[in-house]
């Protein structure tokens, strides 16, 4: 197989059923003349009803149409078999560290008969977490958003409300970095969400002041300030103050028109109340001469839906039972 295409973008990789036909010849030397005869190329051998499996992947390095094409040698004859077609997408803003929604994506897009047809890129904008989680406890997930445009200035917003909370919220993105945003699922109750759907509305924007003179902002970002109280402390040489902790006001921006963009997250979460089993509740030791060990086994099953943490802790009121135990002198 020959794979013909531009920029590096196709890969063609076998599978294992595909090191099942492929064979290669070695050097063979000529232990007169001590010379080589001509390596034979590998090449695969499909016997009459016998089959193989490639896998193709589309990695574009640009934002543009690219073709290549499969063919096959028979002999001296290059035949083409397949006609690979891929689209290199790039977004402005893209959601890392989440799982892609293969179901949405299988949904949206559609494969023309006998072309293999990709967008790189799209599977960013629908994503999908998962978590199990205990009640009462906070269960947090970490992920980025990115800006990967070179000069524009970007706003996000999460659409979400309880029990998902977004950390930070509301933010502005300067070109080519990213920011950690944390979701937090918090739960009394036990509770199943499935594909929980929160949008994110990415817009650009423009401040009003030069953009050096306008800080990073989101609503986690906060100003602290010292105020003076009414209070009086004959004993102090200054008035008290008292720390105020106030969220930083977002900076003057305008929002430009027919920017916005919605990112798709769709979050799945189990919260439960830990379970466990134990084949026994008593361990018997058998009888044991002093400075010897011996050691028993029992086993600790975790039946919940969420993860069991653990730590063995002695009781307060546990005291070790002593018995008498009898010596004989050796004859």
């Amino acid at each position: 197989l020959h794979l013909e295409h531009e920029h590096g973008a196709f890969f063609l990789k076998g599978r294992a059923s595909t090191l099942e036909v492929f064979h290669t010849e070695d050097v063979e030397e000529d232990t007169v003349g001590k010379e080589s005869k001509p390596t034979k190329k590998p090449f695969f051998l499909l016997h009459r009803g016998q089959s193989t499996e490639f896998d193709v992947i589309f990695k574009p390095t640009l934002a543009q149409r690219l073709e290549g094409k499969i063919c096959v040698s028979l002999g001296d004859t290059y035949l083409t078999l397949i006609e690979l077609v891929g689209e290199g997408h790039m977004d402005e803003f893209t959601l890392d560290g989440l799982k892609e929604d293969t179901q949405e994506r299988n949904a949206k897009s559609s494969l023309k008969k006998d072309i293999i047809d990709g967008k790189g890129g799209e599977a960013a904008k629908v994503e999908q977490g998962r978590g199990r989680c205990l009640i009462t406890c906070p269960c947090r997930r970490t992920f980025t958003i990115t800006n990967r445009s070179r000069t524009k200035v970007m706003r996000f917003e999460w659409e979400a409300d309880a029990p998902f909370q977004f950390s930070p919220k509301v933010g502005h993105l300067r070109p080519r970095r990213a920011k950690a945003i944390t979701v937090t699922l918090k739960s009394d109750v036990p509770a199943t969400f499935r594909r929980h759907l929160v949008k994110c509305k990415v817009t650009r924007i423009n401040f009003e002041l030069p953009r050096r003179k306008v800080p990073d902002w989101d609503d986690q970002m906060s100003i602290v300030t010292w105020k003076d109280t009414t209070r009086k402390d004959l004993a102090a040489r200054w008035p008290k103050k008292d720390k105020v902790v106030e969220t930083a006001p977002e900076p003057a921006h305008t929002v430009v028109e027919d920017s916005s963009q919605e990112a798709e997250v769709y979050l799945s979460a189990v919260v439960a109340y830990t379970k466990f089993k134990l084949n026994t509740i008593v361990v018997q030791l058998k009888d044991t001469l002093p400075f010897q060990t011996r050691t028993a086994t029992f086993r600790m099953h975790n039946t919940g839906k969420v993860a069991l943490e653990y730590s063995w802790v002695e009781a307060a009121d546990s005291e070790a039972v002593k018995k008498p135990y009898s010596t004989s002198l050796m004859r």
